[in-house]
Formats: structure tokens, sequence, C-alpha cells
């Protein structure tokens, strides 16, 4: 055999003739080097020279543990507990490795120096200095037995057809959607990655606000999602996000991407699985859930779910791989928009953007574009601290000129609202995050005085304004991530989700093709078709996706055993309690097609249009409303098949 090493000078690969013996003994007679751990520590940087151990080290693995032994005592007496842990673990390791054919002679020997090197182990780890138990993470009976899990590692794009067809599209009609997303990414990627990153999640996540939003943070979709992670107003609150008549912090850039990491978070540790997180994500865990349970499998590419969670995860695994390298998909060429740049100041009280504005010398409108949350001229946080972004190298400015004495202002935080056609005080009140009865009270509404199109309404604030101040240092939220209130999320259930596209593909129906012929072709029965694909009938028509595995795939399935795990799921029953039935649906509800029943057609929509929002066919939504055409008028309900 030959080893193969770099020459240090030509940097060419030199092929040297080595026996296998001599290499097993010199693997074993470098692990242990006297001293070879700590060889990184001269305080100059320079590795120290390096003493090769005397012949009879090489030939007699004996010899080396030995002197192994009396290297780490030796460093053990000098204070050194970590490196002599390190040399006994490699003098360990070697130990086990040559003892696969030991000279009997020596039998006696290998096992005493092997438990005298363990009982100096044992010792050593008492000479650690004690470490402080971070509060919540004692080491329990329960983390003591539990086996080892998977870390939260990196995510890689999955290869299916329906990840290439979003390939194509984004390198085809939908382009100049992407390039246009792709730039408005430059603005916030490197923020929302440093967030999932600090939060503990895969950098790689922030593709999924591609799906989202296109890196909008004022995006708003038609079921009243909001910001760069599409959060309803029930589910940000949820997860510690402020929503009032002063702020909206689902549009914030930084405490939107925490919320959405401890919710992705949570999902994780449902599921064990990315794609069958992000499914959840989009759908809510309990869709998910019940899916799995019905379908008994954990693979999301083997799922029947709602359309547009099945295009959901290959959308991200497309802007995924897109990302990853834009160059090789033809979008090298975008010029990204330049990271959003800021200083951040923390004020106690609510404060005018004006103000701040003047004091800062920047303009208002800067202001606004830098604190997209603040939703009118007065900003006031949680727990009365307002943080506020300013322009790059305005902050120390700022707190000088607040610190040597000039005002904020004291606000007036009460509102003027003037009622537009078909509001009610109930949606008024949601729209302020106050109270019904109390608006009605304060503003003289009643059966006498009914409330009418053009009225001025005033609306209270919820938190009586004191002064504004600069905040004490101890009491700065921003030295973690605490700015967003925590959330206790019960578990439904924990799964070890594997998702694999191996062996599976989707296919949409062409003219005259039956499920007869689309299973000869691809090598399957029909009764695997109609299995695979939750359908009710053999029939099929054109333009219809179909779920599709190879005979291979069919047959790795049999070895694997999701039915233990699945068969103790007990999956959640679709909520129905107001409180809860954002988070049950997801952030955005991205699954109406199962929760909703009907649709309201508005201004401008079209039945194509309804057809692929709620991931149905327009046969269907045509069959179910008994429409002779596709003509709809708006104000128009629509039954939705289910």
């Amino acid at each position: 055999m030959s080893a193969i090493r770099k020459d240090p000078v030509q940097g060419s690969d030199l092929a040297i003739p080595v026996h296998a013996s001599i290499l097993k003994v010199l693997a074993l007679a470098l692990a242990l080097l006297p001293g070879l751990p700590a060889a990184v520590s001269r305080a100059d940087g320079a590795a120290p020279p390096i003493a090769f151990p005397a012949a009879d080290s090489l030939r007699n693995p004996v010899t080396a543990a030995r002197s192994a032994y009396e290297t780490a005592l030796q460093q053990r007496q000098a204070g050194d507990p970590a490196s002599a842990l390190r040399t006994i673990e490699s003098a360990l390791s070697a130990l086990q490795a040559a003892t696969v054919d030991p000279d009997p002679a020596r039998g006696a020997e290998f096992a005493d120096l092997e438990a005298r090197l363990s009982a100096l182990y044992d010792a050593t780890r008492q000479d650690l200095p004690n470490v402080q138990v971070e509060p919540g993470n004692e080491a329990d009976e329960g983390v003591l037995n539990a086996a080892a899990i998977d870390a939260l590692g990196a995510i890689e794009p999955q290869d299916h057809e329906l990840v290439t067809r979003w390939l194509d599209f984004f390198m085809g009609a939908g382009r100049s959607t992407f390039e246009r997303w792709l730039k408005r990414s430059g603005r916030y990627m490197d923020l929302f990655r440093a967030v999932l990153q600090r939060e503990g999640l895969p950098p790689d996540l922030v593709n999924l606000v591609f799906v989202e939003s296109g890196f909008n943070l004022n995006a708003r979709s038609v079921s009243a999602a909001v910001g760069p992670w599409q959060f309803l107003k029930s589910t940000g609150k949820f997860f510690g996000l402020t929503v009032d008549q002063w702020v909206d912090e689902r549009k914030d850039p930084e405490k939107a991407t925490v919320a959405a990491a401890r919710y992705l978070k949570h999902l994780y540790g449902i599921f064990g699985d990315w794609p069958l997180a992000l499914a959840s994500y989009n759908a809510g865990e309990g869709t998910v859930l019940r899916a799995i349970k019905a379908q008994g499998t954990t693979n999301y590419w083997d799922l029947k779910l709602p359309r547009q969670t099945e295009d959901y995860v290959p959308q991200f695994m497309a802007a995924l791989t897109i990302a990853r390298d834009p160059a090789r998909y033809g979008f090298d060429s975008v010029e990204l928009d330049d990271p959003m740049a800021f200083d951040e100041v923390a004020l106690k009280g609510p404060v005018d953007l004006r103000t701040v504005a003047r004091l800062a010398d920047c303009s208002y409108e800067e202001l606004k574009t830098l604190n997209p949350a603040v939703l009118h001229t007065a900003a006031r946080g949680s727990g009365g601290i307002v943080m506020l972004r300013v322009p790059p190298g305005k902050g120390e400015s700022l707190m000088q000129r607040l610190q040597s004495g000039e005002p904020l202002p004291t606000l007036n935080l009460t509102l003027k609202h003037t009622v537009r056609k078909r509001e009610t005080l109930q949606s008024i009140a949601r729209q302020y995050s106050v109270n019904a009865q109390d608006l009605a009270r304060i503003n003289g509404i009643g059966r006498k005085r009914p409330l009418r199109r053009g009225m001025m309404l005033t609306v209270p604030a919820s938190m009586h304004a004191p002064a504004p101040e600069v905040i004490d240092p101890a009491t700065d939220p921003r030295a973690s991530t605490a700015y967003v209130p925590p959330r206790n999320h019960g578990r439904p259930a924990t799964l070890e989700g594997y998702s694999t596209t191996e062996g599976r593909t989707a296919i949409i129906v062409e003219k005259g093709e039956t499920l007869a012929s689309i299973a000869e072709r691809f090598g399957v029965s029909t009764q695997d078709l109609i299995r695979w694909n939750r359908l009710k009938s053999a029939r099929v028509t054109h333009g219809m996706r179909l779920k599709v595995r190879t005979p291979e795939a069919i047959a790795a399935d049999s070895t694997r055993n999701d039915s233990t795990q699945i068969a103790a799921l007990r999956a959640p029953k679709p909520r129905t309690s107001k409180s809860h039935a954002a988070v049950e649906a997801g952030p955005h509800r991205h699954s109406p097609a199962r929760a909703r029943v009907s649709h309201t057609v508005r201004s401008g929509e079209t039945l194509s249009g309804i057809a692929r929002q709620h991931g149905i066919s327009i046969a269907a939504l045509r069959k179910a409303n008994d429409l002779g055409t596709s003509r709809i008028r708006a104000g128009q309900r629509l039954r939705l098949p289910v």
C-alpha cells in the first residue's frame, strides 16, 4: 500500500511505500507522544519541537502506554489536568486498538496498564475546577440515561421533482420575482442569520423568508399575516411579540426573527426532522401530526398534506439551493441591497420619533425605515422600554445630548380614529388592542347613539404615559433576546422523523393517462398509487399531481419501522379555542383548504386565483358551487370542497 503526504515545498503528492504494520505502530506511537496535547499552548503561538520517542516505543505498545501514563502523571502534578486527561484518553484508545492481536506474554501487563490509566483518569477528573450548572440544565436521572440526539445541524437541500420544478420556475417565469427578493435580502440576511444562530438554529433557515414574504417587512397576506415571518396577530402575541395600537413587532426584523426561531425550535423538538418542522410552520403541527397518525409515515415526502404545504417545503429547498450558489443558477448579476446598518438606543417611556430625529440629526423618514414596527409618530415598547434604531454613528451623539439635559417631551398617547364603512366597535377595538366596551363608553356609543360612518372616535392608550428618560444600563434588555418574552409551549408529541426523497417523485397526469397506465410505467400497483395519494377511486384527471415511489423504495420502506412511535402517537384534535386557533394552523394559517369551508370573493379576485390559494382545482371549485362558468362577483360566498 502507499501513504500519501503533501510535499511542503512543491505541494505535490508523494507516494511512499509503507507496510501496513508499520503504519499501525506509528499511529499508536504518535497517539502516545508525551506532551503532544499541549503542543499549541506556547505563548508565542509557535509549535514546540517534537521529540520522537525511542525506537523501543515504536516497537512496543506497552512501553508507549507506560510512557503516556508517566507523562499524564507529570501533567497532573504540574496543575494541568485538562492536558493529562487528553493524554490518558489517547493512550486508552491506542491500547484498545492494539489489543486486537496482543502478545500472550504481555496480556496481564496490558490489563494492568489499562486499569492504572483508567484509575488515573478518574482521579484527574476530580482536579478540574468546579463548573457552575446553568439553572434548568441540571443533569438529572433522565438526562443521564437518555440516548444521544442529533444536534440542530445544517439543512441540506433535498433532491425531488417538486424542488426541480420550483427551481425551473424561479429561473424562468418567476425570475424577476426572485431577483427582487434576492436584491432585498441583502439588507436583512446577515441580521436574520445572526439571530437564528444566537437562538441555536441553523442559519440556513433564513431562506424561509424568501417563501414567506420575499424579505418584505411590511408584507401582509390575505389572512392578515404580517411581517417577514408572516405571523397572525394572535400567534405573534402567543410567541412574545407586542401588537397594539402603537407597535406591531411582527414587522420588527430582529424581534420577529426571535419569535420565528423559537417557534421553529419548538417544531423541531416535536418532529426531529426539518422538512416536517417546516411543513408544520406552514400548516400547523396539529395538521402534520394528524397526517402522520392517519398515514403511518414520518417521511414528509410521503405524506398527503394540503396542496400549499406540499409546495411549501420544495419552495424552501429551491430558494436554499439558489441562495447557496446564485451564480450557478444565473443570479450572479443581481446587486444585493446594502446590509442594514444602525445604532440602537434604549429609552424608558414612550418617545416621539420626530423629536428623536431632531436630536439624532437625521430625518423622521430614516427613523421610520429603521423602525418599521412603529405604527405612528410615537413609539412605546413592552414593559415601558423603547428600543429605537438610529442611523449608524448617531446613537452616541443622541445619548450624549439626552444625558446633558435635553428633554424628550411627554406624549399624549390617545389616538383618533375615523369610522369607515362596515367597521364595527369590535373590529376597531381589535385593531387597537383595546376593550370594545371601554371604547363604547368613552365615546358615548350605545343604543341611542349607534356607530356611524365618518364618526371620530377617541381610542385611549392602554397604559399611562410617563415622561421618557435614559434607561438604566442594568435594566437594558438588549443584553439578550429577553426583549421578546419567552413562552413555555408544551409538546403534543415527540417523534423521530425521517424525511428522504430516495426513490420518490411526483408527476402530473397527462391527457389520456389512467392510473393503470401510470402504475405500469413505474412498475407499481394501482392500489399503491391510490394509497399513497389518498384517492377515493382509481379515476384520475388531466393535471392532477400524484406521488410515486420506485419498487426499490417500496422494498426499503418495508424494513423501516415507524409503527411503534406512530402507534403511541396521540395526534391532537383540531383546536376550536379562539385563543389557540392561530397556533394550531401555523403562524399564517396556510392551510385554508382544510381549515375553512367557504371563501368570500373580494374585488379583483378570479376563480383560478381562489383555487390556487386554497390548493384545489378550478373544476372542483366550480362543481362544489354549481357554477356553469368561471365568472364570479365581489361579495359572493363560495363553498370550498373538503
